[in-house]
């Protein structure tokens, strides 16, 4: 079946489930996997953009599994562009708008994550779908243009440029690119000249990174100042005359990384040719790059250029001159984090997503640069994780604890308003997850949210503890903005619906709490000290009345899964069951150039020692493994050697492979086998509610 074929989807109906409420009964097997089935199949928004010239947004909606996008003017009602009909697994992303929103370009296909690889194919398809860009004109056809990724307009939107690999390809909109150029390596950033004359891209060769610049007249390309390092984020001036960008020299091991300063500020100037360091940051916090995924750098005018920086132990965006006359100066407060900002197209306002005031919540703002205070752009009481600009407007992306993430645009008045109407399967079993803090046995202050049945119960309830991955990651008292920890919180919210407790827990080396609990020492390979954390959480369940202590289990995903392995090999006497989707359970890896052969030996003395297979010989819990072969985080080989080391041990598991799947599964029935089988898994182990 063709998947351009009409669209036909409707909303499930949720009357056949119980109300939830304090006198609402546990749901039993059937129930749970109705629920389970409707939150997935809730509408779930990702990659929302704006056009820069005209109030117009678009935004990638999951329905049902199904993807399509949507697009819809600040005013108006939002339209469907794409007609896609099945959950196969092929993704829908890369969005761009023309500046004037008349024009649609995105990526159909392929991987995310993994743009250059070959394409996914979890639907087992007998001729799997090629990674390929397509625009959607005015009248609302659809073009193939070429395959690749990463589709950008020219300034006049008459132009269309974008990559594959170590090409760049450019044509007029609406026709099939050509390629100009094919260059070793890979090239994985774009960005026009605001003229339309140039084009800069990041071309990455493994070990290093050059910014080169292609000219359109001359068709030629040359590298701004090349090094032995790693150069991104490039950013045109706005009158065109110079690139910013930034240069990493990342140290040898992350062991190795707590001296010195790793990276440093560029603008290069393309009229004389000559590159200027125009600031490097301090050893100490900050002194190591992180940047808030997708965000860069931005220059306000032609003399300032805004970067994210962690100076104060916090991420916060900060402005410093172009020519480095002067020190840095932070804009965004302190004791706070910044997860996502864009600026006004006049470049006068800057528009931020912070946790100020309560690192479990997170609020836009706007900050005008002429040094006014910052204002919340809305009252909304819902989480707001990502925003863009289109014109004059302002779009965000929100959650709450009973919502999917979803699109809303900032009124002139200030009110948030959606341009989907939210809505969730009505009878569903929502609790409020409560945010909790508690300590750690080492001292450290770890955040979580526990989940607590309704119902009342006249014995103690089995427990668990979910361990996100990432690890740079925080989970929230609502829906996530990741499709991954938003089925998460789904499952979470499942689990408490059947009458387990459950602690979400944000262990150190999460993000929300500054730079040095994401950079907290020991962690994962070197000593996985944040360990600590998860038996902090076990603890916690264990001092509840309402919890039985002996029916405490563990479930999580990736870096999840590898503590949940850990938890199951050094405290069975703890957790008493777990579910290990995709983890990690040998952290050994090859030497590192530049160690010498005795510091390679240690480190992989303590690489062993830190992983679930070192105490393989303690683990006697049952555990349920499961782990897409298509997996291109975490090797299934992981899971393989896992099964053949508790097979030698005979310790029961229970084990699923999805073939051709992903790391983060792309089909949502995927999701929801994965999940029954856990349902299922601890219903049998733990016994969530007793005849």
């Amino acid at each position: 079946m063709s998947r351009r074929s009409v669209l036909a989807l409707a909303l499930l109906a949720g009357s056949v489930w119980n109300a939830g409420g304090a006198d609402a009964a546990p749901l039993d097997a059937a129930g749970a996997a109705q629920q389970i089935r409707a939150l997935l199949a809730m509408p779930f928004a990702t990659d929302l953009v704006g056009a820069s010239a005209a109030p117009r947004f678009a935004w990638v909606e999951k329905r049902d599994g199904i993807r399509n996008i949507l697009v819809a003017d600040a005013a108006g009602a939002p339209k469907t562009l794409t007609h896609y009909t099945q959950d196969d697994g092929t993704d829908l992303w890369g969005l761009a708008l023309s500046p004037d929103g008349k024009m649609l370009a995105y990526v159909e296909g392929g991987d995310p994550e993994y743009s250059d690889d070959p394409s996914p194919n979890p639907d087992l398809q007998a001729f799997p779908t090629h990674q390929s860009v397509y625009v959607v004109r005015e009248d609302g056809r659809a073009i193939r243009v070429g395959e690749g990724w990463n589709p950008t307009f020219s300034p006049d939107g008459q132009m269309l440029a974008f990559i594959r690999k170590g090409s760049l390809f450019i044509g007029p909109v609406g026709k099939v690119a050509k390629e100009v150029t094919a260059v070793r390596g890979n090239l994985t950033s774009l960005q026009w000249a605001p003229d339309g004359s140039a084009l800069i891209v990041t071309l990455d060769r493994g070990s290093h990174a050059f910014i080169g610049l292609w000219r359109i007249r001359t068709a030629s390309m040359m590298f701004l100042a090349p090094a032995l390092a790693q150069d991104s984020l490039p950013a045109f001036s706005p009158d065109g005359r110079s690139v910013a960008f930034v240069r990493e020299h990342k140290p040898l091991s992350e062991s190795k990384g707590q001296k010195g300063s790793f990276w440093s500020l560029h603008v290069y100037n393309l009229e004389s040719n000559t590159d200027h360091v125009i600031w490097t940051p301090p050893s100490g916090p900050g002194a190591r790059l992180f940047a808030p995924e997708g965000s860069g750098l931005l220059w306000s005018d032609s003399a300032h250029i805004l970067f994210p920086w962690e100076g104060s132990g916090w991420m916060r965006v900060c402005s410093v001159s172009a020519s480095g006359a002067a020190a840095p100066a932070c804009l965004t407060p302190d004791k706070a984090e910044v997860s996502s900002y864009r600026l006004s197209l006049d470049g006068k306002t800057l528009f931020y997503t912070s946790n100020v005031g309560n690192l479990d919540a997170w609020h836009a703002w706007r900050l005008a640069l002429d040094g006014s205070s910052p204002q919340r752009l809305t009252q909304n009481e819902e989480m707001e994780t990502e925003l863009a600009v289109a014109g004059n407007r302002v779009g965000l992306l929100a959650a709450n604890a009973v919502q999917t993430i979803h699109p809303v645009v900032v009124t002139p008045e200030g009110q948030g308003k959606p341009l989907v109407s939210p809505q969730h399967p009505a009878g569903m079993h929502f609790v409020t997850p409560k945010v909790v803090v508690f300590r750690s046995e080492d001292g450290e202050e770890v955040h979580g949210q526990l989940f607590v049945p309704d119902e009342a119960s006249e014995t103690p309830r089995p427990a668990l503890v979910f361990v996100h991955g990432g690890p740079h990651r925080q989970m929230l008292p609502a829906f996530n903005g990741m499709g991954y920890y938003s089925n998460a919180y789904a499952m979470n919210q499942t689990l408490a619906a059947q009458g387990y407790s459950v602690l979400a827990v944000n262990y150190r080396s999460g993000t929300g709490y500054g730079e040095a609990f994401r950079n907290a020492p020991d962690i994962g390979r070197l000593g996985a000290r944040e360990y600590r954390d998860v038996l902090a959480a076990a603890r916690y369940l264990k001092a509840r009345p309402d919890v039985d202590p002996a029916r405490i289990g563990i479930w999580g995903g990736s870096w999840g899964g590898y503590l949940t392995a850990l938890a199951l090999a050094r405290n069975s006497d703890i957790f008493a069951a777990g579910a290990d989707f995709h983890g990690v359970h040998d952290m050994t890896e090859a030497d590192k150039p530049g160690l010498s052969p005795e510091e390679n030996r240690k480190a992989h003395e303590l690489e062993w020692q830190s992983s679930p297979a070192a105490d393989i010989a303690r683990w006697h819990a049952p555990v349920l493994l499961v782990h897409g072969d298509d997996d291109y985080n975490v090797e299934f080989e992981q899971s393989t050697l896992l099964a053949r080391l508790l097979s030698e041990r005979g310790v029961p598991y229970e084990e699923h492979a999805l073939p051709d799947e992903r790391h983060a599964f792309l089909r949502m029935q995927d999701w929801l086998s994965a999940y029954t089988w856990m349902n299922t898994f601890f219903a049998h182990t733990l016994a969530a509610h007793k005849p």
